[in-house]
């Protein structure tokens, strides 16, 4: 019988990476999840408050996810959610017109922080991000783009095996982004 998790702001699961390679991460909102630099070999988990573990990144995800990575849900008992917030801030891609991929460049929204979470409503709050004027902000930030679970898994397996985070959609979105010297 397969396994139907149910969407709920707070609640904590753990995905499955591969045979080896499990990490936690916790619903926000209606479709945002935080994902923790934490694993475990087995996905049991005891004793862990995610407010002492840092998180990697805060992604807005796709229910594939649920389906095809979450290996269950994990109870408040042994695991405490973060009081975090959702972030606030993300950058919203612009589309590309010009061919080629269809997003280039994006703009740094406030997507908000309570029950009114809204991409497409966002306050905008600095227009046409670029490189390498503001590096900085494209680094911080993610993408307001939908992740799927190949996706999701590629860039966690890449964190866990490397310990970097190595976001390939902004260097879509931001030819360029990644490079020592962008052009």
């Amino acid at each position: 019988m397969a396994k139907r998790i149910v969407w709920k702001h707070n609640n904590v699961v753990s995905l499955k990476l591969r045979e080896d390679l499990y990490t936690l991460g916790q619903m926000l909102g209606r479709a945002a999840m935080r994902f923790f630099n934490i694993t475990s070999g087995d996905g049991n988990w005891h004793n862990i408050d995610l407010n002492e573990v840092d998180p990697i990144f805060t992604l807005f995800i796709g229910n594939i996810v649920l389906h095809n990575l979450v290996d269950k849900k994990v109870s408040d008992k042994d695991v405490k959610p973060s009081a975090a917030s959702c972030e606030p801030y993300w950058i919203k891609p612009k589309l590309n017109f010009d061919g080629g991929y269809p997003f280039k460049g994006g703009n740094l929204i406030d997507i908000g922080t309570a029950g009114n979470i809204s991409t497409t409503a966002g306050r905008v709050v600095q227009e046409d991000l670029s490189l390498p004027a503001d590096k900085e902000i494209i680094e911080t930030y993610q993408l307001t783009n939908m992740w799927g679970d190949v996706d999701v898994r590629d860039r966690l397996l890449h964190f866990f095996d490397t310990g970097k985070d190595d976001d390939f959609l902004k260097k879509k979105v931001f030819p360029g982004y990644g490079t020592e010297h962008p052009v």
